[in-house]
């Protein structure tokens, strides 16, 4: 039995008070001026946090994301308010309390002082950082359960839970787990599925167990409240479809799942339960998806509470007349919850009369290093563990440079931070700053009077001013990714600037060249002062030193523009400082996989049966993908083929010739047909190849195309090496569906040192491929009637197959697949750097050369000076026979950035220039006019590679570029940059180098 008391409510008030009065940069709305004013106001939160657990670096991408949302519109005089609170309720919080010993109280209120000081820390400010368990939250979830039951919304019925004997409780979602009953996926919760998302019932679970105990459940039955969401299809889907702002994958998959058909969703839960207790009952209790989203609600209250001066309550934003549109609800989400945050809650609110959040933002999840946050891997980290080793501006800044409107996971990868902080964020924005401001300070006694009128000033004043615009469409839209690259881009401008009109050489000179020096100074000082207000929503407290290194208040969009003159600036600091990359600690070493061992037996041989053997390390496994059911969609015309009348048809004996075998074998084929056979089966009943999972699907339609019979096992389950025999007496046999089969006394098997792994017709359940695999072992089996050859060739596409839409790479452990020709060869060779389905493995840039000198020790030779956009680069470049110093010196090329620097006679390179070799002849690509200084040169769907390689190994894959139309070939993909296509006036066949 839970009870309620005021003082805590008020405690949590007290706490949100103290948490709303701090410093003027961290602005709260304390500092906020009157909302009651003509402006939209904007309400924006982010997912409630549970009250069970640390702040990850996860949570923080979503935290972030929003932050910067809710301070770049305070920034252009918007009215918007973020709005958070712990979720506080739930079995998982009474159960770990009671494991502590203490009260679910006692452990919500540690957890919420632990998250309040990780969001200060990281510099995330709240308008509301409130509590679920509240008076505010306990009203407003009676008032809609009220009025959801009053309009016939809610009923109750009997129904079964799943229930633990040893623990004499009903077992909540989060503490049973089984397999999923849609992608079986191993070990999920029983209300959502983590790995294709989808939801279930705890019934639903395939072999549930307890998580507390880890006892097999049972099931109980008890009587439930229900809201009626099948009755609100049509008008869900016509608010998915006027809402036009929603991303369009996430309608899309919403339209899918309204379309398979609503079930009516189930709001209650029986004691014990730390919850809101449902009115008029003793044991039952609002499921904790009923109340948290409220907490929306709630938690305005309580910032309505704190600003009574505004006369402003809940309902001025969340009860607002029909046709109003004065507020805007903005959630922020990840893409784990959708289903509760575009089904569940709109139809909540819609049937409550409350207003629907008129936009969605939703993110992917975060990975470490590539890999999915796991505490084992040494991929978790939370959010104190993170500001042990760095500061929260450096999470910021790296989150804001990757960060989109795209449903895309986010990969927090320690070397690419190290190079974002050192390279961009220090080598480029605060190394502007600080040499602008300090040679002010040492040079001028930090005045100055008038900007530089040149030319050149006027051109930078121009440029940069251009991008503005750009950059406030991007913060709105949240895609911060441009809005970064479009900031970083106006510090290059400034560096290049500063570089081209060389002020450290003024000072030296005449009192008129000093005044010019100091014009150019002032300049700088604007840019300075423009970026300190570009940048505030990523870094504000950064930007706030850096206002006050130019003796500024705090500034707003409207300050944006180079009027600051006649001003005296104070000392200036340095903003940031490189930080140094510790492999050892975040850096995860990939183990090395022994190769599987397999034998194949002459009973095997004799019986007719060829056996191939693949290996394969897999990126990620997926639930589906669109361009393998094309595939199998396509082999659906191929079936009759197989089966046809044609006695001669090559097909039709290869199958006869399974059958053959099996039957000598005592197999029972009307049982156990052949995995082929199986397959075909499927096909001719079902329309199409079953979905099971992107490596499963992918050996499925490599297996119909070549007749060839394919398995996957999960290497880290397999025990000792492989053996492929005859069976023998003893031989056990549990399928993939659980099953105990018996197996034929002269049947042809596959087994490690202590199971059977495998048969003609099926795999084993034990060594199964799911979704957490990452090695795997492909088996192939043929018969006489296949060519070697044949059989070389269906192992292959399998492997391609997989890989290609699995990520990863893949060796062939039987007979060795012969190369055609020296073109397959060298791709062979790329294929430990090329591994991933969707990698670049250069990182080519577009970048200007600045100077053009003759290498001291090498008359063949130059060294390139190269303006990157964010640095200077040196580069050793063999060209001189075929360019002329002139002809180079300001001329934008493509050179490869993750070169990994060399010294060439003497000289360090960096890089190497990237262009074509034909007749004696060697062109540059040519990016064009409208690429920009430091655009990344990609190819349309893969990810450039920004780890160094060695020479060797770009060398080859330069070698297999091609060139076709004066375009250059990745994979049949045009290189081009973010604005148009890299071009080489070379003929058709020319060599890349």
């Amino acid at each position: 039995m839970v009870n309620f008391v005021k003082t805590k409510a008020a405690n949590v008030d007290k706490k949100n008070k103290s948490n709303n009065t701090t410093s003027k940069n961290n602005l709260t709305s304390n500092d906020k001026k009157n909302p009651i004013t003509d402006k939209k106001r904007i309400l924006v939160t982010s997912a409630l946090p549970y009250a069970n657990g640390s702040i990850h670096c996860g949570h923080l991408v979503e935290y972030i994301q929003t932050d910067i949302f809710v301070r770049f519109n305070r920034l252009i005089g918007e009215d918007a308010i973020y709005i958070c609170a712990d979720d506080t309720h739930g079995a998982p919080i009474e159960i770990n309390a009671s494991k502590q010993g203490i009260t679910p109280e006692q452990l919500i209120a540690k957890y919420y002082d632990e998250h309040t000081k990780d969001f200060k820390d990281f510099q995330i400010q709240f308008d509301s950082y409130y509590s679920t368990n509240s008076p505010e939250n306990k009203y407003y979830s009676d008032l809609i359960f009220e009025r959801l039951n009053k309009k016939g919304l809610i009923y109750k019925k009997p129904v079964k839970q799943t229930y633990c004997n040893r623990c004499n409780r009903f077992l909540p979602d989060r503490y049973v787990r089984g397999e999923c009953p849609k992608c079986h996926a191993q070990e999920q919760y029983g209300d959502v599925c983590e790995i294709c998302s989808s939801t279930h019932s705890t019934t639903e679970l395939i072999n549930p167990h307890c998580s507390i105990c880890k006892t097999p459940a049972v099931q109980k039955e008890s009587v439930h409240y229900f809201f009626k969401l099948s009755e609100l299809s049509e008008k869900l889907k016509d608010w998915l479809n006027d809402n036009k702002r929603l991303q369009p994958e996430i309608v899309n998959y919403i339209q899918n799942w309204i379309k398979e058909g609503l079930n009516d969703w189930d709001i209650s839960r029986d004691g014990p339960y730390f919850g809101f207790k449902i009115p008029g009952e003793e044991d039952k209790y609002y499921y904790v998806w009923l109340d948290a989203p409220i907490g929306y609600i709630a938690s305005t209250q309580n910032y309505c509470n704190l600003h009574k001066q505004y006369g402003l309550s809940a309902d001025d934003y969340w009860q607002r007349k029909e046709g109003s549109n004065d507020v805007e609800i903005i959630h922020v989400i990840g893409k784990d919850i959708i289903y509760f945050h575009f089904l569940f809650w709109p139809a909540v609110l819609l049937s409550a009369d409350f207003n629907l959040p008129n936009y969605l933002v939703v993110h992917g999840f975060l990975t470490v290093n590539g890999e999915k946050m796991s505490k084992s891997r040494g991929t978790f980290f939370t959010a104190k563990e993170f500001l042990e080793k760095y500061k929260a501006e450096h999470l910021r800044f790296y989150y804001a440079t990757t960060l989109s409107r795209k449903l895309v996971d986010v990969d927090l990868n320690f070397k690419d931070l190290h190079d974002k902080i050192n390279n961009e964020l220090v080598g480029n924005l605060s190394n502007f700053c600080y040499r602008s401001l300090s040679f002010l300070e040492k040079n001028f006694e930090g005045r100055f009077k008038e900007l530089d009128d040149s030319e050149e000033g006027k051109k930078l004043i121009a440029d940069v001013t251009s991008k503005y615009g750009q950059i406030k469409k991007s913060y709105l839209d949240f895609n911060y990714r441009d809005a970064l690259s479009l900031i970083l881009e106006v510090s290059a401008i400034g560096n290049r600037y500063l570089q081209q009109k060389e002020p450290w050489k003024l000072v030296k000179g005449t009192s008129a060249e000093k005044e010019t020096a100091q014009k150019i100074l002032a300049t700088a000082a604007n840019l300075a002062k423009d970026l300190s207000i570009l940048l505030s929503p990523v870094l504000p407290k950064l930007c706030e030193e850096l206002q006050a290194q130019l003796n500024l208040g705090q500034l707003t969009w409207d300050d944006l523009g180079f009027d600051l003159k006649n001003h005296k600036i104070n000392a200036a600091k340095i903003l940031a400082s490189k930080i140094e990359f510790e492999p050892q600690i975040i850096e995860k070493k990939e183990e090395a996989v022994e190769d599987v061992k397999f034998t194949v037996t002459k009973d095997t041989v004799t019986a007719g049966i060829k056996v191939r053997v693949a290996q394969l390390t897999i990126d990620k496994i997926k639930n589906k993908h669109e361009g393998l059911e094309r595939l199998k969609d396509q082999l659906k015309n191929e079936i009759d083929k197989y089966t046809g009348n044609d006695k001669n048809a090559k097909q039709k004996k290869i199958i006869e010739d399974y059958n053959s075998i099996d039957k000598k074998s005592g197999v029972d084929v009307a049982k156990h047909p052949n995995s082929v056979v199986n397959l075909i089966n499927l096909i001719k009943e079902k329309g199409k190849l079953p979905q099971i999972n992107t490596v499963v699907d992918a050996y499925n339609v490599a297996s119909l195309k070549h007749l060839v019979s394919m398995a996957t096992h999960d290497i880290a389950k397999i025990e000792g090496s492989i053996v492929v025999r005859k069976a023998k007496l003893e031989d056990n046999f549990v399928s993939i569906d659980g099953t105990s089969d018996v197996i034929g006394k002269n049947e042809i098997v596959y087994s490690d040192d202590k199971k059977v792994l495998g048969r003609f017709s099926k795999q084993c359940l034990a060594t199964k491929t799911t979704h957490a695999s990452k090695n795997i072992v492909l088996i192939c089996f043929g018969n006489n009637k296949i060519s070697d050859a044949e059989m070389d060739a269906a192992v292959k596409k399998a492997c391609e197959l997989i890989v290609k839409f699995n990520g990863g790479k893949y060796k062939i452990l039987g007979k060795a697949t012969e190369t055609k020709n020296k073109k397959e060869e060298k791709i062979k060779e790329t294929k430990e750097i090329h591994t991933s389905s969707n990698l670049f493995p250069l990182n080519p840039k577009v970048v200007k050369i600045i100077e053009v000198k003759v290498h001291p020790n090498a008359d063949k030779l130059y060294l390139l000076k190269l303006d990157t956009g964010t640095e200077i680069k040196q580069i050793v470049a063999g060209i001189r026979k075929w360019y002329k110093p002139e002809e180079l010196l300001d001329r934008k090329i493509v050179y490869l950035s993750n070169l990994k620097p060399a010294k060439i006679r003497g000289e360090v390179s960096n890089g190497m220039v990237l262009g074509a070799d034909h007749d004696d002849k060697y062109i540059l690509f040519d990016p064009t006019e409208d690429s920009q200084v430091g655009d990344e040169v990609f190819a349309e769907g893969f990810e450039n590679n920004t780890q160094e390689i060695e020479f060797e190994d770009a060398a080859k894959v330069t070698d297999n570029l091609e060139i076709t139309n004066k375009k250059i070939l990745f994979n049949s993909k045009p290189l081009r940059t973010k604005s148009c296509e890299v071009k080489v006036d070379a003929a058709d066949g020319a060599k890349v180098r």
